[in-house]
């Protein structure tokens, strides 16, 4: 396996040269690729500069991005790319989206690099290394009681039929906890748990790419992930839990008692 090192330079060059597009750009092109799921002309124009600058390095390496759809299979130099993590988000002009890149490689993400270009934040993580917020070590929360932690969360507009356990779910954690905050992209969600800023996460069905490079961020941050069972299947299934190892077991309770058997 290549470097780690080589990996995060130019994951971080490619991530900063697709922030700035982002930055600069209006929604055009608009699809829809399924309910409440879009795409435009700019994650496309992100996605191909990821891939080029890392082919010019690399061109060996396997990719799984979100433009080209597939499912997660495990082998080796995988990159695991979100040209633009809230795609929604960006269509409304709300300005929370994020650019994601994570490198799969001996059966385990090693390294993750999550890119916010409207606040210039630059979240990064090697596996073993610690993670790191625009060159500063991060760790997650020091929360130790669920009833006062602040939990993010998605809706599952990918499988609505599951809606009345999921919301039974948010209602439990709502009451539990001191808040929900639904942000519309896992992956700054994630990194916000690795910065403390939220206390945990949890959400459903999403996809390897929303997944990948926030899960090592935030294991490296000191956070306990798991699936909606306990396992570690979160890039096949798309469903996750992560928090601090205070509250993982209370959270995680909760969010098994109703979604165990839907994810």
């Amino acid at each position: 396996m290549v470097a780690l090192s080589k990996i995060i330079q130019i994951s971080v060059k490619a991530a900063r040269e697709a922030g700035e597009v982002i930055k600069a750009s209006e929604p055009s092109k608009i699809t829809i690729k399924s309910h409440s799921d879009y795409l435009t002309e700019t994650d496309i124009k992100c996605q191909n500069i990821i891939k080029e600058i890392i082919l010019q390095e690399f061109p060996g390496h396997n990719f799984l991005a979100e433009e080209d759809g597939g499912r997660f299979e495990p082998k080796n130099d995988l990159w695991i790319i979100d040209p633009l993590d809230g795609t929604t988000n960006f269509i409304h002009g709300l300005k929370h989206s994020a650019v994601s890149i994570g490198f799969y490689s001996k059966g385990d993400i090693q390294t993750g690099v999550i890119y916010d270009p409207y606040s210039d934040e630059l979240f990064h993580a090697v596996k073993g290394g610690g993670s790191f917020l625009n060159g500063s070590k991060i760790h997650i929360s020091s929360c130790r009681e669920i009833k006062q932690c602040l939990i993010a969360t998605g809706m599952p507009f990918r499988r609505l039929c599951k809606r009345e356990k999921y919301f039974a779910c948010l209602s439990e954690i709502l009451a539990s906890s001191s808040g929900i905050r639904r942000m519309g992209s896992a992956a700054l969600d994630l990194a916000y748990v690795a910065a403390g800023r939220f206390d945990g996460f949890f959400e459903g069905w999403l996809s390897p790419w929303d997944l990948a490079a926030g899960v090592v961020i935030a294991k490296e941050a000191g956070a306990e992930v798991s699936d909606f069972k306990g396992e570690s299947e979160y890039l096949n299934n798309g469903c996750i839990v992560c928090s601090g190892q205070a509250i993982f077991g209370d959270m995680f309770k909760i969010i098994n008692k109703y979604l165990k058997d839907e994810q």
